[in-house]
């Protein structure tokens, strides 16, 4: 087995990305009440109302997608994430159109009530129907859900990676912006047009055979996503995990940054879950 830097040089993510928001236009936003009814893992245990607020629908495959936020009675974010209906991923391969969705990013509102309250501005999902490089490590088919922390239009200004644009993908965040245990080599392997530089855990050996790992992604000196990455057939098996992820020593903004991320699954909806969890107020 390679080293986990040997293998990180050899990454290279789907390119040719292009924008794809395929929200319906007379789609409501809409504020739910949750209780204790919950299946997820961060709250299922609680016996306090919460306030969940929703964002609108979005097309998936031949399902539907959506971003949701659920907040405590003392106006505490708990937990958000996006909600997959069983039919997006039973057929995520083209959208309701019959297009591909291979090299597309699907751009993913937040309630206000999140980017209120969260550091999160908006989720894009990118499916990789065939995974990517290194071979024996991402090729295998899933999605890269990124929550990022700048607006559509700033990620979408991100631009391919060249010789002249190599000083902005390796502006780094400075010292303890970014997760100590985490890494990115100093080249195009890891820059993605429209996403950034993506960073993974220094300990890579021990997230395989690949089935889900948290990935970050910094830009011209900040941190701007992260991202669970998760395979298609993890989602489909209807398992369970809540697990802590690394954290920076230090962030750019004060707010409230989660330390968890959850994968579930709903028996009487059938629908999925990937969420985070288990906020903390950062200064």
């Amino acid at each position: 087995m390679e080293n986990s830097c040997t293998l990180l040089k050899k990454i290279i993510l789907l390119g040719g990305l292009f924008f794809l928001y395929s929200c319906s236009q007379d789609e409501m936003i809409t504020t739910e009440l949750q209780t204790n009814t919950s299946k997820s893992l961060t709250l299922k245990k609680s016996a306090t109302q919460l306030n969940v607020f929703k964002g609108p629908q979005v097309a998936l495959g031949n399902g539907k997608v959506r971003s949701w936020i659920s907040v405590d009675a003392n106006g505490n974010p708990k937990e958000i994430g996006i909600e997959m209906t069983r039919e997006a991923l039973l057929n995520p391969e083209r959208d309701k159109n019959n297009a591909p969705l291979a090299g597309t990013t699907i751009v993913i509102p937040l309630h206000l009530k999140a980017s209120q309250l969260t550091p999160f501005d908006h989720i894009g999902i990118n499916w990789n129907p065939n995974g990517h490089e290194p071979e024996h490590v991402f090729d295998v088919p899933h999605f890269d859900i990124h929550f990022y922390m700048i607006s559509v239009e700033e990620q979408m200004a991100i631009p391919e990676w060249s010789p002249e644009t190599n000083d902005l993908f390796n502006n780094y965040p400075p010292p303890g912006y970014m997760p100590a245990d985490y890494f990115t080599p100093p080249d195009a392997a890891t820059a993605e047009a429209q996403m950034g530089k993506h960073w993974l855990p220094v300990n890579l050996g021990d997230y395989l055979p690949f089935s889900k790992i948290m990935v970050y992604g910094s830009y011209n000196g900040n941190l701007i996503f992260i991202e669970p990455m998760i395979t298609l057939d993890y989602l489909l098996s209807n398992a369970m995990s809540s697990i802590d992820y690394s954290q920076p020593e230090h962030f750019a903004k004060p707010g409230n940054y989660p330390t968890k991320y959850n994968i579930y699954h709903d028996d009487v909806t059938g629908n999925t879950y990937v969420t985070l969890s288990e906020f903390v107020s950062r200064d």
